[in-house]
């Protein structure tokens, strides 16, 4: 077992300190999907969560971004890739109609995470972005593991430091 995958299993049973429990539930963003066209994503996540039991969402937001990508005159073969891939996942109903002006992919990911805005991942979610603007925002939701890919490695980040304190408080009530 490499050191990175200590590592993130140790992590991920701290998560599970705070309620997360298996399947974990990945809420993916379309620029993750662009990114990884040649990689195989699934099997990405269950290294680097040590466990075959995930379950990989996408939100309706995120996948209209990725037709808004796929326009006629300049088509894509990777966003084609990406849409087909998108489609096998699980649809995560955000609750934005699709007549209304579409929110952004980053204020959608927001309210499916943080839905009242206090600051609380209640439905326990792992959100897995390449967006850092996005990361920043969520790191200061309880408790929420953030993932990224760089260099075609998947990327859990180390616990945020207001789950840390999270975590610190449950341990302490026991």
């Amino acid at each position: 077992m490499g050191k990175r995958t200590k590592q993130y299993k140790k992590l991920m049973r701290a998560f599970e300190l705070l309620g997360f429990r298996q399947p974990y539930q990945l809420l993916i963003t379309s620029d993750v999907l662009l990114d990884t066209v040649k990689l195989d994503l699934i099997n990405l996540f269950q290294k680097t969560l040590s466990t075959k039991d995930v379950k990989p969402m996408i939100t309706q937001c995120c996948i209209r971004a990725l037709y808004a990508k796929n326009v006629p005159p300049n088509k894509d073969p990777t966003v084609v890739a990406a849409i087909d891939r998108a489609k096998t996942f699980e649809r995560r109903r955000c609750g934005h109609l699709m007549d209304e002006d579409p929110l952004t992919e980053r204020e959608c990911m927001l309210s499916v995470v943080d839905p009242k805005g206090k600051g609380e991942n209640k439905f326990r979610y792992v959100v897995v972005t390449q967006d850092e603007w996005l990361r920043d925002r969520l790191r200061s939701v309880v408790p929420t593991p953030l993932m990224y890919v760089r260099r075609s490695v998947m990327i859990l980040e180390p616990m945020s430091s207001s789950s840390a304190k999270a975590r610190e408080r449950e341990e302490r009530s026991k």
